[in-house]
């Protein structure tokens, strides 16, 4: 929904629920999130339509790429007060009940089926958004990376620099704006806003710019332009939190480098003040065998440590003391519990404000470890609803204080 007093929308991530099929993503947009919205309305009275954060796996988007269908999709979200708004197209396969894990970055920007799967995506984005309407689409970062070499990022620059292109076009042809959102994230070889400044300055635009001039018979200039516009950066809060970045700043370095910040995912990282007595155990239940968990921790003598995934520094004999920040998306609106608190903190009033001013207009709610976070005591719609209030009353004061 429109945040009242500015030109930006406020939604949550459908990942959350499963969406591996067609039939899945269609029950997670027609039966769970109007659950979502009327809870949330109850609790604010903000009245729709609703914008929707969507998510479509390669095997729902196979089963839509067909033009009839899609306007059947528009019809049917038009029909139950919702808009299409920003789309997720980072997890390529199943996301839920199942082992994910580093799967998550499979495949990646090197492999042409990750190209694929994101233009047919746009195409169906296209299809759905209101006359020249605006969307995102977030996508990984690259790469994992311990699969980054000069081939691969190579590679996956040349299908970046492509997808910019086709992207151009669709705006000429349809009038839709649509930009790819590159999400730094932990363990990735895009982890924090400087990462990617140094990609796009060394390497996307200094191929992008001869690519599309030379490709569409533009200026450089008019190339650089569409490669800025069609290709920016989710950023996601979560992983700001754990890789310890402020994420006022990195809105400034964003703006500074000229690089788009297309979408704006919210959420809390899990933040434990580990001593010599080790980690708190209710810790442990922050594990599972689904997702990665990576973990920076900020040790005494203000060194960081990296690991994979949570179990290896809960299996140390000895585990480092210092600041503990593990990747877990866990409700803004929680607490913590006792020793274990969150980042939430960084997602105040002044953070709104300045993504506010810094031209921001997609506002996504990702929580997508519902199913396996261990304090959850209310039903899933509920937490989501009570999550998008506890962010709607912060709006509130940063659109006060933006206008």
């Amino acid at each position: 929904m429109r945040i009242p007093g500015t030109n930006a929308h406020l939604t949550y991530c459908l990942n959350v629920h499963p969406g591996g099929t067609l039939a899945e993503a269609e029950t997670a947009i027609f039966e769970h999130a109007p659950r979502v919205f009327a809870e949330f309305s109850r609790l604010t009275g903000a009245k729709g339509p609703y914008g929707l954060g969507i998510w479509l796996s390669a095997k729902a988007v196979r089963a839509l790429d067909e033009s009839w269908k899609n306007d059947v999709f528009r019809a049917k979200l038009d029909h139950a007060g919702f808009y299409a708004l920003t789309f997720n197209g980072f997890p390529y396969g199943r996301f839920h009940g199942m082992r994910v894990k580093e799967k998550v970055y499979q495949p990646d920007w090197a492999d042409e089926t990750r190209f694929s799967y994101t233009m047919a995506l746009a195409t169906i984005v296209s299809d759905v958004l209101r006359t020249d309407g605006r969307a995102s689409i977030s996508t990984l970062p690259i790469t994992f990376k311990p699969w980054a070499n000069a081939e691969r990022l190579e590679a996956a620059t040349d299908y970046l620099v492509e997808v910019a292109g086709q992207l151009r076009f669709i705006k000429g042809l349809m009038g839709n704006d649509i930009a790819l959102a590159l999400e730094p994230e932990p363990g990735c070889y895009l982890e924090r806003a400087d990462d990617v400044i140094r990609y796009f300055k060394d390497q996307l635009l200094p191929l992008g710019r001869e690519t599309l001039a030379d490709e569409n018979d533009i200026s450089e200039a008019e190339a650089e332009a569409a490669l800025r516009r069609h290709v920016g950066v989710c950023l996601d809060t979560v992983h700001t939190g754990v890789m310890g970045e402020d994420p006022k700043d990195a809105l400034r370095k964003y703006a500074a480098a000229g690089i788009r910040v297309a979408k704006v995912q919210l959420g809390a990282a899990l933040r434990v003040q580990v001593g010599p007595e080790g980690p708190p155990p209710a810790l442990r239940a922050f594990q599972d065998q689904v997702y990665l968990h990576q973990t920076v921790v900020k040790t005494p003598d203000g060194q960081e440590l990296y690991f994979n995934d949570l179990p290896e520094p809960l299996g140390m004999s000895h585990p480092p003391q210092g600041e503990w920040r593990v990747h877990f998306h866990v409700p803004l609106a929680w607490p913590g519990q006792g020793p274990i608190g969150t980042t939430a903190d960084q997602v105040d009033a002044a953070f709104l404000a300045a993504a506010l001013a810094a031209g921001c207009e997609h506002f996504e709610s990702e929580i997508y470890t519902l199913d396996v976070f261990p304090a959850a005591k209310d039903s899933k719609e509920a937490i989501l609803a009570q999550d998008l209030a506890w962010l709607w009353q912060r709006f509130a004061r940063a659109s006060f204080s933006h206008s």
